[in-house]
């Protein structure tokens, strides 16, 4: 049974922290290669225990052992989103992304949420199979597409290191 809580509860240990990190280092690294490159590092260790010491992570279990995580936030009144949604890839299929995202999906509805938006970065020009695969699991869920928007616009400063341009695609799910 997957077992979900906050990752700044004080039972969440550093090194589980650390555990959850390298999961989303790994992932990143591994599907994020077309758009910023080899051995990629979304977020570093200090900036992800931020987002934990706020709040903001949800840490996923399975017989004790840290198996995923996600971060989610309060976007703007009555919108939430989440992202660096990661799990263990030798444990895939066992439903933890799934569990993490209704998890999400639940505590924005209990604090009055009517909606999540979230945003996958895709590059333009080339079709990358797991962008593909990720963006049919969301709408498998209900999230549904709305629009894309250029990356360099949103974030121009960070958009100088992709090695190829790139759009935010947005999908956005009524609770």
């Amino acid at each position: 049974m997957i077992h979900i809580i906050p990752a700044n509860t004080p039972s969440v240990s550093h090194e589980d922290r650390k555990q959850l990190h390298e999961f989303l280092r790994i992932a990143y690294a591994a599907t994020e290669t077309e758009v910023w490159g080899e051995d990629y590092v979304r977020i570093t260790f200090d900036e992800y225990n931020e987002l934990i010491d706020k709040g903001e992570v949800l840490i996923a279990y399975i017989d004790n052992q840290v198996v995923g995580g996600v971060h989610y936030y309060e976007r703007k009144k009555g919108t939430y989103s989440f992202s660096l949604l990661c799990a263990d890839f030798n444990k895939s299929g066992l439903g933890i992304g799934r569990a993490l995202v209704n998890r999400v999906e639940q505590d924005a509805k209990a604090n009055n949420a009517t909606e999540i938006q979230l945003e996958i970065l895709r590059p333009k020009g080339i079709e990358v199979p797991f962008k593909k695969q990720i963006s049919d699991w969301y709408q498998r869920m209900g999230y549904v597409y709305s629009h894309s928007q250029n990356f360099a616009e949103i974030k121009p400063v960070k958009a100088k290191n992709l090695i190829r341009p790139s759009d935010f695609d947005y999908y956005l799910k009524l609770l």
